[in-house]
Protein backbone atom coordinates (compact mmCIF):
# COMPACT_ATOMS: atom_id res chain seq x y z
CA UNK A 1 0.00 0.00 0.00
CA UNK A 2 2.92 2.33 0.71
CA UNK A 3 4.22 1.96 -2.86
CA UNK A 4 0.78 2.70 -4.31
CA UNK A 5 0.42 5.80 -2.15
CA UNK A 6 3.90 7.00 -3.19
CA UNK A 7 3.09 6.33 -6.87
CA UNK A 8 -0.15 8.33 -6.60
CA UNK A 9 1.70 11.19 -4.90
CA UNK A 10 4.37 11.15 -7.61
CA UNK A 11 1.90 11.05 -10.50
CA UNK A 12 -0.41 13.74 -9.10
CA UNK A 13 -4.21 13.99 -9.23
CA UNK A 14 -6.30 12.73 -12.15
CA UNK A 15 -8.12 14.89 -14.69
CA UNK A 16 -11.77 13.80 -15.09
CA UNK A 17 -11.88 14.46 -18.84
CA UNK A 18 -8.73 12.45 -19.41
CA UNK A 19 -10.03 9.70 -17.15
CA UNK A 20 -13.12 9.47 -19.36
CA UNK A 21 -10.93 9.14 -22.49
CA UNK A 22 -8.83 6.50 -20.75
CA UNK A 23 -12.04 4.70 -19.74
CA UNK A 24 -13.17 4.51 -23.38
CA UNK A 25 -9.88 2.89 -24.37
CA UNK A 26 -10.01 0.41 -21.48
CA UNK A 27 -13.63 -0.44 -22.29
CA UNK A 28 -12.80 -1.20 -25.93
CA UNK A 29 -9.82 -3.32 -24.88
CA UNK A 30 -11.92 -5.22 -22.37
CA UNK A 31 -14.56 -6.07 -24.98
CA UNK A 32 -11.90 -7.31 -27.41
CA UNK A 33 -10.23 -9.36 -24.68
CA UNK A 34 -13.52 -10.84 -23.48
CA UNK A 35 -14.77 -11.76 -26.96
CA UNK A 36 -11.42 -13.19 -28.06
CA UNK A 37 -10.97 -15.16 -24.85
CA UNK A 38 -14.45 -16.64 -25.10
CA UNK A 39 -13.90 -17.62 -28.74
CA UNK A 40 -10.54 -19.17 -27.87
CA UNK A 41 -12.08 -21.06 -24.95
CA UNK A 42 -14.87 -22.32 -27.19
CA UNK A 43 -12.28 -23.46 -29.73
CA UNK A 44 -10.32 -25.27 -27.00
CA UNK A 45 -13.43 -27.02 -25.71
CA UNK A 46 -14.37 -28.01 -29.27
CA UNK A 47 -10.89 -29.39 -29.89
CA UNK A 48 -11.03 -31.46 -26.71
CA UNK A 49 -14.57 -32.72 -27.47
CA UNK A 50 -13.66 -33.83 -30.98
CA UNK A 51 -10.42 -35.43 -29.78
CA UNK A 52 -12.28 -37.28 -27.02
CA UNK A 53 -15.23 -38.49 -29.14
CA UNK A 54 -13.00 -39.68 -31.98
CA UNK A 55 -10.38 -41.28 -29.71
CA UNK A 56 -7.72 -39.01 -31.23
CA UNK A 57 -5.61 -37.58 -28.38
CA UNK A 58 -4.19 -34.14 -29.10
CA UNK A 59 -0.88 -34.94 -27.37
CA UNK A 60 0.19 -37.03 -30.38
CA UNK A 61 1.36 -36.05 -33.87
CA UNK A 62 -2.29 -35.11 -34.55
CA UNK A 63 -1.86 -32.15 -32.19
CA UNK A 64 0.76 -30.69 -34.50
CA UNK A 65 -1.78 -30.34 -37.33
CA UNK A 66 -4.32 -28.22 -35.42
CA UNK A 67 -4.05 -24.57 -34.44
CA UNK A 68 -2.71 -24.49 -30.91
CA UNK A 69 -5.04 -22.66 -28.52
CA UNK A 70 -2.33 -20.31 -27.30
CA UNK A 71 -2.00 -18.61 -30.72
CA UNK A 72 -5.56 -17.23 -30.89
CA UNK A 73 -5.27 -16.25 -27.22
CA UNK A 74 -1.98 -14.43 -27.83
CA UNK A 75 -3.50 -12.66 -30.83
CA UNK A 76 -6.47 -11.62 -28.69
CA UNK A 77 -4.28 -10.22 -25.92
CA UNK A 78 -2.13 -8.38 -28.46
CA UNK A 79 -5.18 -6.92 -30.24
CA UNK A 80 -6.75 -5.80 -26.95
CA UNK A 81 -3.55 -4.13 -25.81
CA UNK A 82 -2.93 -2.40 -29.13
CA UNK A 83 -6.54 -1.21 -29.40
CA UNK A 84 -6.43 0.44 -25.99
CA UNK A 85 -3.12 2.13 -26.68
CA UNK A 86 -4.08 3.30 -30.15
CA UNK A 87 -7.40 4.72 -28.96
CA UNK A 88 -5.60 6.74 -26.31
CA UNK A 89 -2.94 7.96 -28.74
CA UNK A 90 -5.63 8.92 -31.28
CA UNK A 91 -7.44 10.99 -28.66
CA UNK A 92 -4.16 12.67 -27.66
CA UNK A 93 -4.21 11.26 -24.14
CA UNK A 94 -0.82 10.65 -22.59
CA UNK A 95 -2.10 9.97 -19.08
CA UNK A 96 -5.10 10.76 -16.89
CA UNK A 97 -2.65 12.04 -14.28
CA UNK A 98 -2.07 15.78 -14.41
CA UNK A 99 1.70 15.37 -14.10
CA UNK A 100 1.95 13.87 -17.60
CA UNK A 101 -1.35 14.97 -19.16
CA UNK A 102 -0.05 18.12 -20.82
CA UNK A 103 3.64 17.37 -21.43
CA UNK A 104 5.19 18.80 -24.57
CA UNK A 105 8.24 16.56 -24.58
CA UNK A 106 8.73 12.89 -23.78
CA UNK A 107 9.44 12.51 -20.03
CA UNK A 108 12.44 10.19 -20.31
CA UNK A 109 12.64 9.59 -16.56
CA UNK A 110 9.05 8.29 -16.55
CA UNK A 111 9.68 6.17 -19.66
CA UNK A 112 12.78 4.67 -18.03
CA UNK A 113 11.01 3.84 -14.77
CA UNK A 114 8.04 2.22 -16.52
CA UNK A 115 10.34 0.26 -18.86
CA UNK A 116 12.41 -0.90 -15.88
CA UNK A 117 9.28 -2.04 -14.00
CA UNK A 118 8.06 -3.88 -17.12
CA UNK A 119 11.45 -5.51 -17.54
CA UNK A 120 11.62 -6.63 -13.90
CA UNK A 121 8.08 -8.01 -14.03
CA UNK A 122 8.67 -9.98 -17.22
CA UNK A 123 12.12 -11.15 -16.12
CA UNK A 124 10.94 -12.41 -12.74
CA UNK A 125 7.86 -14.06 -14.25
CA UNK A 126 9.95 -15.79 -16.94
CA UNK A 127 12.36 -17.15 -14.32
CA UNK A 128 9.72 -18.19 -11.77
CA UNK A 129 7.37 -19.79 -14.32
CA UNK A 130 10.24 -21.76 -15.84
CA UNK A 131 11.32 -22.99 -12.41
CA UNK A 132 7.75 -24.01 -11.54
CA UNK A 133 7.42 -25.90 -14.82
CA UNK A 134 10.74 -27.70 -14.27
CA UNK A 135 9.84 -28.66 -10.69
CA UNK A 136 6.64 -30.28 -11.97
CA UNK A 137 8.24 -32.06 -14.92
CA UNK A 138 11.76 -33.05 -13.82
CA UNK A 139 11.64 -32.52 -10.06
CA UNK A 140 13.32 -29.96 -7.85
CA UNK A 141 16.65 -31.80 -7.91
CA UNK A 142 16.98 -31.39 -11.70
CA UNK A 143 16.03 -27.71 -12.00
CA UNK A 144 18.52 -25.70 -14.09
CA UNK A 145 18.66 -22.79 -11.65
CA UNK A 146 21.37 -20.76 -13.38
CA UNK A 147 19.82 -21.32 -16.79
CA UNK A 148 16.45 -20.16 -15.51
CA UNK A 149 17.95 -17.04 -13.93
CA UNK A 150 19.85 -16.35 -17.17
CA UNK A 151 16.59 -16.70 -19.09
CA UNK A 152 14.99 -14.21 -16.70
CA UNK A 153 17.84 -11.75 -17.31
CA UNK A 154 17.46 -12.08 -21.08
CA UNK A 155 13.70 -11.59 -20.84
CA UNK A 156 14.29 -8.56 -18.58
CA UNK A 157 16.53 -7.02 -21.25
CA UNK A 158 14.09 -7.67 -24.06
CA UNK A 159 11.09 -6.39 -22.10
CA UNK A 160 12.98 -3.29 -20.96
CA UNK A 161 14.01 -2.36 -24.51
CA UNK A 162 10.59 -3.08 -26.00
CA UNK A 163 8.73 -1.22 -23.23
CA UNK A 164 11.12 1.73 -23.54
CA UNK A 165 10.57 1.96 -27.29
CA UNK A 166 6.81 1.40 -27.05
CA UNK A 167 6.37 3.98 -24.26
CA UNK A 168 8.48 6.58 -26.08
CA UNK A 169 6.61 6.06 -29.37
CA UNK A 170 3.24 6.09 -27.60
CA UNK A 171 4.02 9.31 -25.76
CA UNK A 172 5.40 10.90 -28.92
CA UNK A 173 2.28 9.93 -30.88
CA UNK A 174 -0.10 11.14 -28.17
CA UNK A 175 1.74 14.46 -27.82
CA UNK A 176 1.71 15.01 -31.59
CA UNK A 177 -2.00 14.13 -31.79
CA UNK A 178 -2.87 16.43 -28.87
CA UNK A 179 -1.04 19.31 -30.54
CA UNK A 180 -2.85 18.55 -33.80
CA UNK A 181 -6.22 18.54 -32.02
CA UNK A 182 -5.38 21.81 -30.23
CA UNK A 183 -4.41 23.38 -33.57
CA UNK A 184 -7.72 22.27 -35.11
CA UNK A 185 -9.64 23.81 -32.20
CA UNK A 186 -7.83 27.12 -32.66
CA UNK A 187 -8.69 27.29 -36.39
Amino acid sequence: MHLIRKWNEFMGPKDERLEAEEGKAVKASAYILLAGSLLTLWYAVSLNQVAYTTDSPLLTPLGESVVAVQWPLLATIFAAGMAGGLIQIRSGVVSARTRYAEVDRIPWDFVSVVAFLCGVTVGVLACVMRILAEVQIVGVENVAWLGDVAMGVVFFGMAFVLAFIFMALSLHGAIARRKELEQQMED
